[in-house]
């Protein structure tokens, strides 16, 4: 039996006993908020442009989905976000129900809901603790709500509905205005979806009524849902603001739109490396996204993302390395191509070096 398979075991068992720990813990707890109540800067969308405190920004992310896992997880978000404003990236985006696990285990994301559809306390709090330090740097935050991988965990379609109200409640009831809400990311998934409303047929009332479940409660935060990029449904309904696309979808012509995820370059057991074609590929990906003030896009690795991954540190919210091997793994470029061709990120605008300030 080979180390490495030894050592996936273990990882999976590890994490598989730390998530049923959790669980019954968490599945006891209501959300009980603290203290403070003060309002973040509020995100607004003008004539197809973003908006963060009245002033106009431009938007270069960095998709940090599985933040929310652990305390020990999302600190370690928090602690990287300086270094994040001083390379020029002003956007993340966390979810309540975890994307891809990646290596050893693919379902090893968070689920911050229970079966009924009630937002378990500690994920509030940790939600709330990631947008308020956002706030500090005047940054922006898309917290996306339900995923194909999760969406089974809520047992009916009530529940989806508690999970959503109960979503736009945290964020109306705690000021939280830093942010744009994706409610499900991947709408019409060809095989993971379990519940018939985030599927396609009649995928625009869908969407609009999952959208009208959130407006009731929070119709100051601008939402939107992402399709799944290979099945045709579209991102824009009635009742849409954001237009959530994903991976290789067209930059919409109008409107203001944020690319949920970049098509990774580095693979699962692979994260964080790169070779000379990726790094041209995503060069040019980037740079696209100069020319389009009206959109946005979050870059996506399994570097960044995957719980645990080759190394076992996972995920990995620091750049690391520049990917060359496999002992240099990292995005280090992608934050260094930010700040040199974007700037330094100081609310409300990127200064690029030798820039006047």
């Amino acid at each position: 039996m080979s180390s490495r398979f030894v050592r996936s075991i273990i990882i999976s068992t590890l994490f598989f006993g730390l998530q049923c720990t959790q669980s019954r813990i968490q599945a006891q707890e209501t959300a009980t908020p603290s203290n403070d109540v003060s309002a973040t800067r509020e995100f607004e969308i003008r004539d197809g442009r973003p908006y963060l405190g009245g002033q106009p920004i431009r938007l270069w992310g960095l998709r940090c989905n599985n933040a929310l896992m652990s305390p020990a997880v999302t600190e370690r978000l928090v602690n990287n976000l300086d270094n994040y404003a001083e390379h020029g990236i002003n956007f993340i985006s966390i979810s309540l129900q975890g994307t891809n696990g990646g290596f050893p285990n693919v379902d090893a994301g968070p689920n911050a809901f229970t079966p009924d559809g009630r937002l378990i306390a500690s994920f509030a709090k940790r939600t709330e603790t990631v947008i308020r330090e956002a706030d500090k740097r005047g940054m922006l935050v898309c917290l996306v709500v339900m995923m194909p991988r999760k969406d089974e965990l809520l047992v009916d379609e009530a529940a989806v509905r508690t999970a959503i109200q109960q979503t736009a409640t945290l964020l109306e009831s705690r000021k939280l205005r830093n942010v744009t809400v994706n409610l499900f990311q991947e709408f019409h998934h060809p095989t993971r979806i379990h519940h018939a409303i985030f599927r396609e047929p009649d995928g625009d009332l869908k969407k609009s009524t999952l959208t009208g479940w959130f407006k009731e409660i929070a119709p100051g935060i601008e939402t939107g849902i992402c399709p799944n990029h290979l099945t045709g449904s579209s991102y824009d309904y009635p009742g849409c603001e954001v237009k959530f696309f994903q991976e290789e979808m067209a930059i919409p012509d109008v409107g203001f739109s944020i690319n949920t995820e970049t098509a990774d370059r580095d693979a699962t057991g692979h994260e964080g490396v790169f070779n000379r074609f990726h790094i041209a590929s995503m060069e040019k990906e980037w740079r696209n996204y100069l020319d389009h003030p009206n959109s946005a896009m979050l870059f996506r690795s399994p570097y960044v993302e995957d719980v645990g991954g080759q190394m076992g540190t996972g995920p990995n919210f620091e750049m690391g390395g520049r990917g060359t091997g496999d002992k240099d793994r990292g995005v280090r470029h992608y934050f260094e191509w930010v700040q040199t061709n974007v700037g330094v990120w100081k609310f409300p605008t990127h200064i690029r070096a030798n820039q006047p300030q």
